[in-house]
């Protein structure tokens, strides 16, 4: 089927260019053509071509970028029935000819303006990302058709891979520019001075949870005090090995009050988490009952036991501070391990919880933390009836009026 064929002027023209009553000639044999019209057969497409009289044997010009372009024209015409279909077309506003362009009387959404489709051949490379850019921004749709896209007299149209002016022709602009006055007021309000308040936080609320904020030694373990009178007594290390360390550390606040300071770290990911509780002086009666009670409770059949709730342990209730009121407690977790869980409550009932997996040995390690304590609040003395005893032969609520830990002188 010939798509190239001549005026008589000598003028060569596509099958698109002409109408059916236009005189056509071969451009081989010089014979008059015509003109068959873009049909189906049998389901398939056929585009528009020229054909030779019956029985004559000429072949016709070949021409394959007339062809595919002839093609590409008709699917056009058929796709967008309204439009105006060329080829061969200077693309307003810019100087470039499209191989075939489809035209809209009214910008088409999402299409634009118009669909160009530019032909690649084989041999014949376009550089298709400045040429597409060009058409884009003249507000014309691209498809680029490759000769796999041709099917004997049909061509595939392809919509998702239509190239849309959307969004590429929102102009691009910067700041406020294109809003009306008062949406740039809104958008960018002239500068305002700026007002500092101080609300001071409640004198309570600082006692109760400025240390949660905040270690206390922050910057300043390695030293063992900070600038303000922190100082740390003494550390007791429950996970020394492994990727998960934990341990406590025994501090004195500058006011002379004693808390304990629960730590773990993930030596991966370098995440740690910590728990800052306030002891007072019944702490080293009630931690003596609390290592009893777990090594009871160890040789137990509970501590075996794999079930879908918790399992109380031994458990430890202590209050340095009226404000808050702190535990220490063995908790066997549904179908998981033991664990220590240290928590603390204040006054309206917030509570926080600090939590890290039991290891073999950790009970023993976690008893080495009765010996700052008794350093620090003296001997428990175990006999009824008489006072508790310091090791330097004070009495225990000798030594309360001396360090301040009784509940009723707390003032951190």
């Amino acid at each position: 089927m010939p798509y190239l064929a001549m005026r008589p002027n000598g003028d060569r023209v596509l099958p698109l260019d002409v109408g059916d009553d236009n005189t056509i000639l071969c451009p081989l044999c010089e014979e008059s053509l015509g003109v068959r019209r873009s049909h189906y057969n049998r389901g398939h497409f056929v585009s528009k071509h020229f054909v030779h009289p019956r029985g004559s044997e000429c072949p016709g010009e070949s021409n394959l970028h007339a062809k595919l372009k002839t093609i590409a024209a008709m699917k056009l015409r058929e796709v967008f029935e309204t439009a105006s279909v060329d080829h061969e077309r200077q693309i307003p506003g810019m100087n470039r000819i499209a191989d075939v362009v489809a035209t809209f009387s009214a910008e088409l959404y999402p299409f634009g303006k118009g669909l160009i489709v530019e032909i690649q051949h084989k041999h014949d490379e376009k550089e298709i990302g400045p040429i597409t850019r060009e058409y884009l921004n003249a507000g014309y749709s691209v498809f680029w058709a490759y000769q796999s896209d041709f099917d004997s007299h049909d061509m595939t149209f392809a919509e998702r891979r239509v190239k849309r002016p959307w969004p590429h022709a929102v102009p691009l602009v910067e700041g406020v520019d294109g809003y009306s006055e008062p949406v740039q007021r809104l958008l960018d309000p002239e500068p305002t001075e700026e007002v500092c308040v101080e609300v001071p936080f409640p004198t309570e609320y600082l006692r109760a949870h400025a240390l949660e904020v905040t270690p206390p030694l922050r910057g300043y373990y390695d030293e063992g005090r900070s600038p303000d009178g922190w100082e740390r007594i003494d550390a007791v290390s429950l996970h020394g090995k492994g990727r998960e360390r934990a341990w406590v550390n025994v501090l004195r606040s500058p006011s002379n009050h004693i808390f304990l300071e629960f730590w773990k770290k993930d030596t991966e990911d370098g995440e740690s988490e910590y728990l800052i509780t306030h002891i007072g002086s019944e702490f080293p009666e009630r931690f003596e009952e609390f290592m009893e009670e777990a090594r009871t409770w160890f040789s137990s059949e509970d501590v075996d036991q794999q079930v879908a709730h918790r399992v109380g342990g031994a458990s430890l209730s202590f209050r340095g501070t009226a404000l808050c009121e702190s535990w220490l407690s063995l908790v066997k977790v549904p179908f998981g391990p033991v664990k220590f869980v240290v928590a603390r409550r204040d006054m309206k009932g917030n509570t926080r919880t600090w939590a890290a997996n039991y290891r073999s040995g950790d009970l023993g390690r976690l008893a080495a933390l009765r010996h700052p304590i008794r350093r620090l609040f003296g001997d428990v003395a175990m006999d009824t009836g008489s006072e508790p005893v310091t090791e330097t032969g004070e009495s225990t609520a000798a030594r309360e009026r001396m360090t301040g830990n009784s509940p009723d002188l707390i003032r951190d």
